[in-house]
């Protein structure tokens, strides 16, 4: 890169010698080349190695077919067919999903819960349908600790069904039920809730139904268990 010096122009006739003066005219370094495309290119590239190491790794990843709700299952409803379908997960780790050849476990029992679709299947999340006598009824009881008597509440066990009192001054407590038996038990959630069906006479059910929906509801132990 050069810097042209041109000296000014010799001194005037009067005599008189102004200082040397030099103009500097830049280098003339050319139109500069745009590194844009460059650039640009580059980008492109390291996107579509992203692009195929994410392609690959997703389609080497081990997959299995499991079992998952097709549509929305309300609480209690008897399990068909046509409520459930196969989809492919990942099983890099633990999955709690029946495998596509065990909708058997399922098929024929209540769900628990409501399931909304896409739900992956698991055993815990349904109940045998219960044996309903004439004259009887079933009522399925969601309840946190507290509101059953033991952890160690079983099928067979007879129980009191009592509604707590509604608001802060009320003491008394309502016995609905004064003799029920638990037909099945099922640990639902992480913190010991328990989905307790409890078979009575149909003309009790109505009323504990009604207090459950109102979280009043506890089971008592009683004699006979």
């Amino acid at each position: 890169m050069t810097t042209t010096l041109r000296p000014r122009p010799k001194p005037s006739s009067n005599g008189s010698s102004p200082p040397t003066r030099f103009d500097i005219e830049p280098p003339n370094h050319g139109s500069a080349r745009s590194k844009w495309p460059e650039i640009t290119l580059g980008l492109l590239v390291v996107a579509l190695f992203a692009l195929v190491g994410t392609w690959f790794y997703s389609s080497t990843s081990d997959r299995e077919p499991v079992i998952a709700v097709r549509n929305p299952i309300e609480r209690g409803q008897q399990i068909t067919a046509g409520d459930l379908m196969v989809v492919d997960v990942a099983s890099e780790q633990a999955i709690n999903a029946l495998p596509s050849d065990q909708s058997g476990q399922v098929l024929g029992r209540s769900a628990l819960v409501d399931l909304a679709p896409g739900t992956l299947v698991s055993g815990d999340l349904f109940a045998e349908q219960a044996q309903i006598a004439d004259g009887d009824g079933v009522v399925g009881l969601a309840l946190d600790p507290g509101e059953y008597p033991t952890l160690t509440l079983a099928p067979g066990d007879r129980v009191r069904v009592v509604e707590t009192p509604k608001g802060t001054d009320a003491t008394t407590e309502i016995v609905l039920v004064a003799d029920a038996e638990v037909i099945d038990v099922t640990p639902i959630g992480v913190q010991n809730q328990l989905f307790v069906s409890v078979s009575m006479a149909a003309t009790e059910a109505d009323a504990v139904v009604a207090a459950a929906s109102q979280d009043r509801v506890r089971l008592v132990q009683v004699a006979g268990s």
